[in-house]
């Protein structure tokens, strides 16, 4: 598993930019460096494209400026909400099965309307190109029936509770793409979206000019955007520290690289997801309040600090924390070493064999029925006071593995508070540093008892796939689940996350911990709000404007 991600997650190779790069000189200047960027644009860089065909294009650096050329039907706003896009009105039939769509009135580039057939045609091109990272998303949809030219229906093979979150994908024109081959440049440089490509070389780059005609409502000082061909990620990095390019997504490792005067730093939620999961085939681990004790034992505040450096974010569920179904109202259980101790000794292994059947042998089995039922209460006595001592033995014998991948450093440090964290509660502990194999097969095969882990959330706000490989399961949360993939409404869809996310907590199914920052960097001279996600960064462009100065 790459990164230690768990399972595959949706789009994870689309939507998440990464760089690094060698520090550059910095004078020592008490003013601002002169940049050699040319003010009349917004400069940006993207990594020489395969394909400008945004349905085929699979590289994060393009895809990012695709973005701004091309609107889907729905797009994920900052607080990774979906929001309509070009989708005017819309309604979901009772059983969840279909969505009734109206355009609004959208044009190409070239001032044709964008119409129901562009949506019937790119989502079949996207089911037939096994290449799309979007494909996974059109999986679902079993056909899609227009109308007229600004209404349709896409119809779904099953009921999903988050078909809308699915329709994030771009549309493109079908009487541009049906010229020719769909990776074809010629027939990919007309969109809809806020911006237009006024000029593309695969050398020289792109210009891109604000789109008069846009739908939508832009800022009346909206710049232009020049686009630059680089390599690599590492030289989008280097280009915005040599202030010849304006915006760039960074790593943690290059951040350090920016605290200069001539940056601001955007700080915003990601999608990496970190978490404590527990191996259930450890008898202690069965038993929710050892589960408990050791949730009361973490101190996840200082993880927070400690651990991540304050470069995430405490969640308590597995979704991005702006999301409108999760609940900042429900809280893990609290750092707490007293509670932890007293929810040690309630363990209670009594299905056990060797626990339960004790002091079996010592009762009279030829005492008469009377002398029996006098003594069952003392005797029940004695045994739970027996299995309570055998239990704290045991559990001051225990040694339990943490296992982690030991390239992350993060991750490491976490394992290691939480072992310190368990020991102050008479629980020991080994932290196992494992490589990416070693690790997936320490997981696979339960050995190990706890598991400092990363997931990458889905761009779908869908924890299932999450809560069904934590491996635990009991018919409670199977209705949950059922529930919440049945669900028809957005809110019967927050009112089984909010039964679900508490059950979740209560009992300790496993132990979230931080959702990671990621981080853009911008040029000083431009002024106004840039609001990213990861699944488009340069949200709110269009608000960026340059000082006015030489």
């Amino acid at each position: 598993m790459k990164k230690r991600k768990i399972l595959a997650i949706i789009l994870a190779s689309a939507l998440t930019v990464v760089g690094c790069g060698a520090k550059t000189e910095n004078k020592t200047d008490t003013d601002t460096k002169k940049s050699a960027i040319n003010s009349e644009y917004i400069n940006l860089t993207m990594v020489k494209p395969e394909t400008i065909n945004p349905i085929i294009n699979k590289d994060k650096s393009v895809g990012y400026i695709m973005n701004l050329i091309y609107d889907g039907l729905f797009t994920i706003d900052e607080n990774y909400n979906v929001v309509p896009q070009l989708v005017e009105e819309y309604g979901i039939s009772q059983d969840g099965m279909s969505i009734d769509i109206k355009l609004k009135d959208a044009k190409w580039h070239n001032g044709n309307s964008v119409t129901s057939q562009d949506v019937k045609y790119s989502i079949e091109l996207i089911q037939k190109s096994p290449e799309s990272p979007y494909k996974i998303l059109t999986d679902n949809i079993s056909s899609v029936s227009t109308i007229n030219n600004k209404e349709l229906t896409i119809k779904f093979k099953n009921k999903y509770a988050f078909s809308i979150d699915t329709l994030i994908f771009p549309i493109v024109s079908k009487d541009e793409l049906s010229k020719g081959k769909a990776d074809e440049e010629k027939n990919n440089l007309i969109g809809n979206g806020p911006y237009k490509i006024e000029k593309y070389g695969t050398r020289d780059g792109m210009i891109l000019s604000v789109n008069k005609d846009y739908y939508g409502k832009l800022p009346s000082n909206s710049k232009d955007i020049k686009i630059g061909i680089v390599p690599d990620a590492e030289a989008q990095v280097s280009m915005v520290m040599a202030l010849d390019s304006d915006i760039t997504s960074v790593s943690l490792s290059d951040l350090s690289k920016f605290y200069e005067k001539e940056f601001n730093i955007t700080k915003y939620e990601g999608r990496d997801y970190e978490s404590v999961i527990f191996n259930y085939d450890n008898k202690f681990l069965k038993d929710v309040n050892f589960r408990k004790a050791i949730s009361h034992a973490i101190n996840k505040e200082k993880i927070l600090e400690e651990g991540y450096m304050g470069n995430a974010k405490l969640v308590n569920f597995p979704l991005n924390s702006k999301s409108k179904y999760y609940n900042d109202d429900i809280k893990q259980l609290e750092y707490d070493k007293e509670k932890a101790k007293s929810y040690l000794a309630k363990v209670n292994l009594i299905s056990d064999d060797k626990l339960s059947n004790k002091n079996e042998d010592s009762k009279d089995k030829n005492a008469s029925k009377e002398n029996k039922n006098n003594k069952t209460t003392d005797n029940d006595k004695d045994k739970k006071e027996d299995n309570k001592a055998e239990i704290k033995k045991m559990i001051s014998q225990l040694n339990l593995k943490i296992v982690v991948n030991k390239n992350n450093s993060e991750r490491v440090k976490s394992a290691y508070l939480i072992s310190e964290n368990l020991k102050a509660i008479g629980i020991k502990s080994t932290v196992v540093e494992l490589v990416d194999k070693e690790l997936d097969e320490a997981i696979s095969s339960k050995k190990y008892d706890l598991a400092l882990v990363g997931w990458e959330l889905s761009s779908i706000p869908d924890a299932r796939n999450i809560i069904e490989n934590i491996g635990y399961s009991d018919e409670k949360l199977t209705g949950y689940i059922t529930s919440l993939i049945n669900a028809t409404s957005q809110s019967q869809i927050s009112d089984i996350y909010k039964s679900l996310q508490k059950y979740v907590n209560d009992n300790v199914l496993f132990m979230s911990l931080v959702i990671r920052d990621d981080y853009i960097v911008t040029n000083r001279r431009l002024e106004g709000k840039i609001s990213p996600n990861d699944f488009d960064v340069y949200e709110g462009i269009t608000n960026l404007n340059t000082e006015n100065k030489k």
